[in-house]
């Protein structure tokens, strides 16, 4: 190989090399928005378990990802007291809250927290 060549294709590497380091950088620097998720299921006779999604509601953006996961855990521990301290039977695992309903056949809700880039809407393609 010559060394033009060389010089050239070590040009070529170091250009693609920033080029990923950039890429990555944009990523872990990119906003993350929490949010709150409420669904709630219904177990028939069969045992068959039937979701049915309520709501998706933004809660806070952070700049990192860790720190957005560090507040789901927050924001569900705040909701399990909450629904505690009102006297509601709840279930508490990682960032999702599960908790008795009634005057519903969805007898079971749940309460999760969930850390999405800014550039997703968790909620799906508008219209649906």
């Amino acid at each position: 190989m010559k060394k033009g060549q060389s010089m050239m294709r070590i040009t070529s590497l170091l250009a693609a090399l920033s080029l990923l380091t950039s890429a990555a950088t944009a990523h872990a620097q990119s906003a993350w928005v929490l949010w709150a998720h409420s669904y709630e299921v219904w177990v028939d006779s069969n045992k068959e378990n039937h979701r049915r999604d309520g709501y998706w509601k933004k809660v806070t953006a952070t700049a990192a990802k860790s720190d957005c996961d560090e507040r789901t855990v927050r924001e569900a521990r705040a909701e399990y007291y909450t629904l505690t301290g009102k006297g509601v039977r709840a279930t508490l695992v990682g960032s999702k809250v599960g908790f008795d309903q009634s005057n519903t056949r969805y007898k079971r809700g749940y309460h999760s927290f969930e850390c999405w880039p800014d550039t997703v809407d968790p909620r799906g393609a508008k219209g649906k």
